[in-house]
């Protein structure tokens, strides 16, 4: 629920509060009242603290409006001095003093800022990297991020001490107290000046970018890689391309991973494959990926561009999941050389809308990311419904979700339902992100799972077991950087591949559902963000499956389980099943919850599922055959596209040879050395893709 936050009731709280603040020290300035004008900037302080730690959208905005957090601090200042010039005690001596000091350490905040700067500056390599050995590049020790990371919302503050002091000499006339506090603001900002300066030039070490650049193609001569997974995004779409890692990892040949955003770098799952991640066009551009023949695209995004300009590669459309959505038959896709989807549903999809993908250029490889998913249900006394909506989209389409027209109605009906069932909601992570009443719905969703949680004993007051947390605890090193580094630090640490990470990450993920459902009461509604636990573990605990038209449904129907699709279109479920494919075999239901009964029944009994045959046809249609395995198809899929590439333009050894040593020029046909495939992948004649 955090996520979802009433950010305009926090923004007005927090603009009032630290208005309030100074208000409060002008008016212990007009009174002469010391101790008011002490509360009013301690309330400042405290109000910096929380616009720093707590409330980031709060922070922008006062930014916005010239209220940062260098004019908060002038602004103090200047009441400190007129507190002083208000006390008749004050002597010109103390006024000075203060007046003095507020010069010198505005000057020293100016130099620790534009030295900051210049250390980030130097420590931001053009690239960010993942298991490659940045040693020859010398990168040093990465400076404490507390000084780097908005330096001037943690120096400006040191002037509280100068403030105490002034304050303490209107109270007690002590002039040692100013002095006192003089000399600590000023000591603590020189240190942190000293600190700057020690790490930046500890930062001259690092090579100039262009050195950098012929680093990471000198790395790309000697690695050869032969696939390409290149993906750019959002920071909300890492998920986009981690679904792609361990399907990518399994193939035989040499893969690299390249991503455009720092961002999605961070958020990378664990893999052993190599990672480049290249925000700049220009640098991009210039990198020669040698015997490369391979690009696959999770997403159509407006970087794309750059890859796509290569001509050496043969690029593939291969998406994040297959859906009815308009996503899935985007004209963008005729840019590409291939689009490849899981079943014939995606190949028919681009056939009816005509967009300009040929039906010679479809391949069907299925959906690697399912060849685990189970078909059996959780041994659970309560049957569970998972609601699964799709969010709102860029568009206003009837229909995009059915969270906003339907979805408080499903919930309300699902709570009330005999015999009764436990709801698992979980929402897209984009739930709310232009849509008002997307958000609105989905805290009334929330509200009624928390009611109903209270309302039966032994419901809603679960906390984490110790196994739960620390296993939490294990996995947070997996999930994103914790920020106590900077990315030069982070690429050099992790320059060597660890072959046991993403096994490790898998086994704890395993163990950490096991804890979870397990420590869950069969009769709890559950609230599911976040990345644990996941989509497809969720299915795995589902008998019924409600949703929108998304890939969510096309990937539940491996399970083969019942579901139900809410019409939100204004169309009847005859229409609505002719215009998407992967609703004719779900139970159809009303915005207002009409026809849930029929679907509920399916899923405490079996002779009450007249779809089950359905869903299978559907299963094959969608996803393809069962066998040969959809990782093997995948990978016969690459193998027949980078033969197919390499004759039209030959692969050379012009580069540095595989081992790293310089190798003379070998003829234009000669390819490269290929990796043994692992056990039991059946070879490219074995199990050809279907391509007609």
């Amino acid at each position: 629920m955090s996520k979802f936050k009433d950010l305009g009731r926090e923004t007005v709280i927090g603009s009032v509060l630290l208005g309030l603040t100074y208000l409060v020290m002008l008016a212990g300035v007009i009174t002469g009242l010391w101790w008011v004008f002490l509360l009013g900037a301690a309330g400042s302080y405290a109000m910096d603290a929380l616009l720093l730690h707590r409330l980031p959208e709060l922070a922008k905005l006062v930014q916005q409006i010239r209220l940062g957090i260098t004019p908060r601090a002038l602004l103090r200042q200047l009441l400190a001095l007129g507190l002083l010039i208000t006390t008749p005690t004050a002597t010109s001596t103390g006024i000075g003093m203060v007046l003095l000091t507020c010069l010198v350490l505005f000057g020293l905040q100016l130099v620790c800022g534009v030295t900051a700067r210049l250390l980030r500056i130097r420590r931001r390599l053009p690239i960010v990297t993942r298991n490659i050995d940045l040693g020859p590049l010398r990168i040093p020790d990465s400076p404490p991020m507390v000084l780097v990371r908005e330096p001037m919302s943690r120096l400006l503050p040191l002037d509280a001490f100068l403030v105490a002091g002034a304050v303490a000499y209107v109270a007690a006339g002590a002039v040692w107290a100013v002095v006192a506090g003089a000399v600590v603001s000023v000591s603590l900002t020189v240190l942190a000046l000293a600190l700057f300066g020690w790490y930046l030039v500890k930062a001259r070490t690092i090579p100039e970018p262009e050195r950098v650049m012929e680093f990471t193609q000198s790395w790309l001569d000697s690695y050869r890689p032969e696939v390409v997974l290149y993906f750019s995004g959002s920071a909300d779409s890492a998920y986009q391309v981690n679904m792609w890692l361990e399907a990518v990892a399994a193939l035989p040949r040499r893969s690299v991973v390249v991503l455009r955003e720092r961002v999605i770098a961070a958020q990378l799952a664990p893999t052993p494959v190599p990672v480049l991640c290249v925000p700049t066009s220009t640098d991009l551009m210039a990198l020669d990926f040698g015997p490369a023949r391979v690009a696959l695209y999770p997403a159509n995004t407006g970087k794309n561009i750059h890859m796509l300009r290569n001509p050496m590669l043969g690029h593939v459309f291969v998406g994040h999941g297959d859906s009815d959505k308009i996503a899935s038959i985007n004209p963008f896709s005729k840019v590409y050389d291939e689009v490849w989807t899981a079943g014939r549903a995606g190949r028919d999809r681009y056939d009816r809308a005509g967009v300009g993908v040929r039906d010679d250029e479809i391949v069907e490889v299925g959906r690697p990311q399912l060849d685990a998913i189970r078909t059996d249900t959780a041994p659970n006394t309560v049957r569970s419904v998972l609601y699964a909506p799709t969010w709102e989209g860029w568009t206003d389409e009837p229909g995009n979700t059915s969270l906003t027209d339907a979805g408080p109605q499903l919930i309300r009906t699902l709570l009330a339902a005999e015999p009764r069932v436990r709801v698992l909601y979980k929402p897209h992570p984009f739930t709310g992100v232009r849509s008002a009443a997307a958000r609105n719905a989905h805290r009334r969703i929330v509200a009624m799972i928390e009611e109903a949680n209270r309302s039966v004993a032994g419901n809603g007051d679960q906390r984490p077991t110790g196994e739960l947390t620390s296993l939490e605890r294990r996995l947070a090193a997996f999930d994103t950087d914790n920020g106590a580094t900077d990315e030069a630090h982070n690429s050099r640490e992790e320059g060597t591949a660890d072959p046991g990470a993403a096994a490790e990450l898998q086994k704890l993920s395993e163990e950490w559902h096991r804890v979870y459902w397990d420590g869950r009461a069969d009769t709890e509604h559950l609230v599911i963000q976040g990345p644990r636990p996941t989509l497809y573990s969720c299915f795995n605990q589902a008998d019924l499956l409600i949703s929108d038209i998304s890939s969510v449904v096309a990937d539940f129907i491996a399970t083969e389980k019942p579901y139900a699709i809410t019409n939100c279109e204004g169309i009847t479920d005859g229409e609505f099943q002719d215009k998407h494919p992967t609703s004719s075999a779900a139970y159809m239901l009303a915005p207002d919850g009409g026809g849930l009964d029929a679907a509920l029944a399916a899923v405490h009994s079996a002779s009450a599922d007249p779809l089950a045959g359905d869903r299978t046809g559907l299963k094959t249609y969608l996803l393809g055959p069962g066998e040969p395995d959809s990782q093997s198809r995948f990978a016969n899929a690459v193998e027949e596209l980078y033969r197919r590439t390499s004759d039209r333009h030959p692969v050379g050894s012009g580069a540095a040879g595989a081992d790293g040593a310089d190798s003379p020029s070998a003829s234009e046909d000669e390819s490269p050395t290929r990796p043994a495939p692992a056990s039991g992948t059946p070879s490219a004649t074995d199990t050809a893709p279907a391509r007609v």
